[in-house]
């Protein structure tokens, strides 16, 4: 969910002197209407409601001008806003959970071995020499795969720049391979 900035003081003094004349009335009522919007959150699922409440706040804060415009009661001018807060978050929620599921959910090992077929039969059809580069080009990890490949460019004579290159190549020609090899299976 995209967050709102939080309001500048004179944005908020607006929003006070909107919610009551009297300074400390308005405070009041401020206090009463965040809390409000915690429940609502809070009776909807919400885990964060706090965080909402203050988002729906700082949205009505930041277009207090237009709010002034639009609403006369402060009150259902901020339950206006809460359903678009909570759509967001539940979208956002949403989303999350299937990254998690999709990361938690195996793959079938068959599937697993039909690719690794692939690859081998794709591997095959590359020379030795390109089959060699393609293999050492990505073994390791970090600053092992850094070294791996500044010895290859120098084995290789080729710049650095060089061999990303070829190794670009390879790797998309592998990568149409194994497409056209899956989508046969």
């Amino acid at each position: 969910m995209k967050r709102e900035r939080p309001p500048t003081p004179e944005e908020f003094d607006k929003l006070l002197a909107w919610l009551a004349a009297d300074r400390e009335e308005a405070g009041q009522t401020f206090n009463v209407i965040n809390s409000r919007l915690t429940k609502v959150f809070a009776l909807r699922g919400c885990v964060d409601a706090e965080s909402l409440a203050e988002e729906v706040i700082n949205r009505v804060a930041v277009r207090i001008d237009k709010v002034l415009e639009s609403y006369s009661d402060p009150l259902r001018c901020f339950l206006g806003f809460i359903d678009h807060v909570y759509r967001e978050d539940a979208r956002e929620r949403e989303q999350q959970r299937r990254l998690v599921e999709k990361e938690i959910k195996p793959r079938p090992t068959e599937e697993l071995e039909q690719e690794d077929q692939c690859l081998e039969d794709c591997l095959s059809n590359l020379t030795k020499t390109e089959r060699d580069l393609v293999e050492r080009y990505f073994l390791g990890e970090k600053r092992v795969r850094i070294n791996n490949r500044k010895q290859l460019a120098t084995e290789l004579a080729l710049t650095i720049n060089a061999l990303r290159i070829r190794a670009f190549h390879l790797r998309k020609q592998l990568n149409l391979c194994l497409v056209a090899c899956l989508n046969q299976t």
